[in-house]
């Protein structure tokens, strides 16, 4: 998938039919981007019950984003970990091949993986993860 936009687009199909789980690793701008474009998106997948859990470098100026969501999204802190991608379900993985500082937004590029043998496993590997990342809020 090319362009953020169309990034953002497919993201948005797929978090409007998430029914489990959606677990993003992100970077500092993307984490503020995610939480601007998919707030609503996110307020409605929580009461539905899905679980929502979003990683990313945490500072002082994205603080205030992660605030009025915290009820409904659980934030962790990947310290220098660089990386850009979004589970859902453990059955489609969207990840961004590109560190978002050096491409321009027009050229962003994502791959789109659907497929449940492949993303169970990397689901697994973030869930090994996870448990380690520092529990923002």
């Amino acid at each position: 998938i090319r362009g953020r936009n169309n990034i953002y687009n497919h993201l948005d199909m797929l978090l409007e039919n998430a029914q489990q789980s959606v677990t993003i690793i992100t970077s500092e701008k993307g984490l503020k981007r995610k939480l601007d474009r998919f707030y609503d998106v996110f307020k409605k997948l929580n009461t539905k019950g899905v679980k929502i859990r979003i990683a990313g470098p945490i500072t002082k100026e994205n603080l205030k984003y992660l605030e009025k969501a915290k009820n409904f999204i659980e934030f962790r802190s990947t310290g220098k970990m660089n990386a850009r991608f979004v589970l859902i379900d453990g059955k489609e993985l969207v990840f961004m091949i590109m560190d978002d500082q050096d491409a321009h937004e027009s050229y962003d590029v994502a791959i789109w993986v659907k497929s449940p043998f492949f993303v169970n496993a990397i689901d697994s590997l973030t869930g090994m993860s996870w448990v380690k990342l520092l529990k923002v809020m």
